[in-house]
């Protein structure tokens, strides 16, 4: 009897997958606008495998940056095969494939080199837009991703370890063979690039996490359902010093509303305390909740309270009372 192959068409062909791809092209093809259009033509490098291929490049013009730059990462794709998912995998092998076909389409686009400073700095924001579109999908251009990745989970570097390293090299080489100047110029470029990689990752909308300690924890709960309209958790904590137990306010918001969360703790409590932290990712729900009437909040906090104190159902005869069970712990700890 044959085995067949089960393939879960929903998992392959759906809205997230099409992102994904049009991400994954989208941010080949700004990546390699930077190197054809401002990168090479500066005499510049590049970080990652790109750099090795346009030094190879400089040095034998016979050798086209496309077929190293693909010829380098299929070593590295197979010995991700081994080590990592499939479909990080296979993005990767997109990624690698449409740069190494764009590299080649876009050579003859018009270029810019009236300033190598202007060329580092735009073509980094560029080439970073795009390297970040892909990652923030899911996806990877292959090359250092790919191998730092591999290399920590085999070996516990970090990715960014992995590609300072990796990069700290290729400046170096680039100085002993072309300069310090030229060498200077490509850790900009880099830099550049890797900042706007993380910012495009992260996304534009900053978010902050606040804890508010406070006199009238439940007025200000009301004042920011109402004004913000943003969930929150309260946080059972004691005073070091007093002793006295307060409810401590957790919530999270992003840079617009910052400043009437800053404004409702102000108008409900002006001696209350908050710290901010600013927040990378936010996992989960981050969605704006319905303005509520003071009225309807109140009744959903009531209706809430009353379930905490509903009657227990009767317990089947065969379990175990797991509040006994942990009082009688508590009771033998404290003998």
């Amino acid at each position: 009897m044959k085995a067949s192959l089960k393939i879960d068409k929903g998992e392959i062909f759906n809205r997230s997958t099409l992102l994904d791809l049009i991400a994954i092209i989208v941010g080949s093809a700004l990546w390699v606008i930077a190197v054809d259009a401002i990168v090479m033509p500066n005499g510049l490098l590049s970080g990652g495998f790109t750099g090795i291929a346009i030094m190879l490049n400089y040095k034998f013009s016979f050798f086209p940056v496309s077929l190293v730059v693909f010829l380098m990462n299929i070593p590295i794709l197979l010995w991700a095969f081994k080590e990592i998912n499939l479909r990080f995998v296979c993005y990767s092998l997109l990624g690698v494939t449409l740069q190494s076909i764009f590299l080649e389409l876009f050579k003859g686009m018009p270029s810019y080199t009236n300033n190598v400073l202007m060329a580092c700095i735009f073509g980094g924001l560029i080439a970073g837009l795009g390297a970040g579109l892909i990652i923030r999908r899911r996806g990877s251009s292959g090359g250092m991703d790919v191998l730092g990745i591999v290399i920590k989970k085999r070996y516990a570097f970090s990715v960014g370890t992995v590609g300072t390293a990796f990069n700290a090299v290729i400046i170096g080489v680039s100085s002993l063979l072309y300069g310090i100047e030229i060498a200077m110029y490509t850790f900009i470029f880099i830099a550049v690039c890797n900042y706007a990689t993380d910012k495009t990752i992260e996304g534009i909308s900053k978010r902050y996490t606040a804890m508010i300690i406070c006199e009238k924890p439940d007025e200000m709960k009301m004042a920011i359902f109402q004004r913000i309209h943003r969930g929150l958790t309260f946080i059972h904590g004691t005073g070091a010093f007093s002793g006295v137990r307060r409810q401590i306010i957790y919530c999270v918001v992003n840079q617009y509303e910052l400043a009437t969360l800053k404004q409702v703790i102000y108008d409900i409590d002006d001696k209350a305390f908050m710290t901010l932290s600013e927040t990378t990712e936010v996992y989960g729900s981050f969605k704006k909740k319905g303005a509520m009437s003071l009225e309807a909040l109140k009744a959903v906090e009531q209706e809430n309270i009353e379930d905490i104190l509903a009657p227990r159902k009767p317990k089947d005869p065969g379990s175990k009372d797991i509040a006994s069970v942990t009082l009688k712990e508590d009771d033998v700890s404290l003998k």
